[in-house]
């Protein structure tokens, strides 16, 4: 099975330091991170949300696949200095990751990427918009991440 994850609002909160939303792309390095905490260099911080690491471990363990479709790109930059990137990297999950990796500008159309991919399909995203895009690809089962609170609880759950 492949598990696709978004990545704002879904693996992670991302806060200025007044704790204003803004996006991983707005972070501006260097960054620190001091657990489940990255901070950048205008006291910006990113929060993995609880559980994260936990179930991406569970299900590389049990076999899947796992892949990222996220618009978080920032414009023009190189894929390997993405700020998104990097906080997967610092995070240490970037290497649980072993299918698509798919970090674009905004105006990318997730549903048609994801479209273009065989076998069944767990979307976990944060958009309503981003489901309704992919509400007739029957392959696809979609989870809201913002209904989950942590993400350990969903070890053992079956979307057979």
């Amino acid at each position: 099975m492949i598990y696709l994850f978004d990545l704002d609002l879904t693996l992670w909160d991302t806060f200025d330091k007044h704790g204003n939303p803004i996006w991983a792309k707005q972070l501006i390095p260097p960054y620190h991170v001091n657990g489940d905490v990255l901070t950048d260099d205008v006291f910006s911080k990113c929060t993995l949300r609880k559980g994260v690491a936990e179930y991406l471990i569970h299900l590389r363990k049990e076999g899947h696949q796992l892949g990222f479709v996220s618009v978080g790109s920032y414009f023009g930059m190189a894929h390997s200095k993405q700020p998104s990137i990097r906080i997967l990297e610092l995070f240490g999950i970037l290497r649980y990751f072993n299918g698509v990796h798919v970090l674009e500008y905004k105006t990318f159309n997730k549903a048609q990427s994801i479209g273009s991919l065989e076998g069944k399909i767990v979307f976990y995203d944060d958009s309503p918009k981003n489901f309704e895009a992919v509400k007739d690809l029957t392959n696809v089962i979609c989870v809201d991440s913002l209904n989950i609170l942590d993400w350990s609880q969903l070890i053992g759950k079956n979307y057979d």
